[in-house]
């Protein structure tokens, strides 16, 4: 990518970051023009890269996300809440949730975004799964399912249950039905 365009790209970003995680705007509220205006970038530069405000957020997600995929896959899946708790308590992501908690649209944006990432992690893991005769993409979609489920579960009953145990619940409701793996190992 060229190095204009990247900086086009992360001044868009970084003034959309600022307008939501800084000056608390909700996501479905800033326009085009604010985001614009902020970065300092003309509206026909911003159309240039992205279709919408959307395609931004995402973009920046991604961003945001990077060091998160290199936590290794077989920890990603095996323990899902203990190593999504170890990377987002305090990070840049988490202080993007916290200000958007009222924006049911910036939330359903990032659950759309987040199943469809946990979905891709499943399938690329399902190679290996035990010999079972289920669509794959059906485990995978069961799989992120059930970490919606028990997360959603584990936020209204967190004071009776840590994240250890929340990793126990889906390894045993979960995992252990789909996955072929020894249980020894160290993960």
């Amino acid at each position: 990518m060229d190095m204009r365009k990247h900086r086009s790209m992360q001044l868009l970003w970084i003034a959309l970051f600022d307008l939501m995680a800084v000056k608390k705007f909700k996501f479905s509220k800033i326009t085009i023009d604010q985001i614009c205006e902020k970065a300092m970038v003309h509206r026909s530069t911003f159309y240039k890269h992205f279709d919408d405000k959307f395609r931004l957020l995402e973009y920046g997600l991604n961003q945001l996300m990077e060091e998160y995929w290199e936590i290794p896959l077989e920890k990603r899946i095996l323990r899902p809440f203990f190593w999504s708790n170890n990377f987002f308590e305090g990070s840049e992501p988490h202080k993007l949730v916290r200000s958007q908690q009222s924006d049911d649209l910036f939330l359903n944006c990032m659950m759309t975004y987040s199943m469809r990432l946990m979905k891709k992690d499943a399938l690329t893991f399902i190679q290996h799964s035990k010999t079972i005769d289920i669509s794959h993409d059906l485990l995978a979609e069961f799989h992120v399912a059930a970490m919606v489920t028990l997360s959603n579960w584990w936020h209204k009953n967190s004071n009776f249950v840590d994240l250890a145990q929340i990793d126990q619940y889906f390894q045993r409701l979960v995992n252990e039905n789909i996955f072929d793996f020894n249980e020894e190992k160290e993960i």
